[in-house]
């Protein structure tokens, strides 16, 4: 089985080059601007959510602080993408995995991904 990242980011263009560079990774993506519920993406069972840190202008952290609470995601890494220049402390706040300064180096991107997935358990 494939492993699985959630990319959940607003910028469509973003989304979709972050989408296609994983998957020729060997990565099976699903990306999202924003879900309306975190039970929808429970189903998916990603092994990495990337969060983009603004969406629609509201802070992705606390999307991120949702997700550690949702007993079935909480042990999912997280991973923070975002321009803000306090990332690290952003990031430390709600608990994320890691994270990804924009613009980012898409050959970082894909490592830190690649490495948070390959710690990470098959999703079935």
């Amino acid at each position: 089985m494939k492993k699985k990242v959630l990319i959940i980011e607003n910028d469509q263009d973003i989304r979709h080059i972050v989408e296609f560079i994983l998957q020729e990774e060997g990565l099976e993506t699903l990306s999202i601007p924003e879900p309306e519920d975190l039970s929808e993406i429970i189903p998916f069972g990603p092994n990495v959510i990337l969060l983009d840190e603004f969406i629609n202008s509201r802070p992705g952290h606390r999307l991120c602080r949702k997700i550690k609470q949702v007993p079935a995601l909480a042990a999912i890494p997280v991973i923070i993408l975002s321009t803000a220049n306090d990332i690290e402390l952003i990031a430390a706040e709600c608990e994320a995995n890691d994270h990804i300064r924009k613009p980012f180096d898409l050959e970082d991107m894909v490592g830190k991904v690649v490495r948070m997935v390959n710690h990470q358990p098959l999703a079935y």
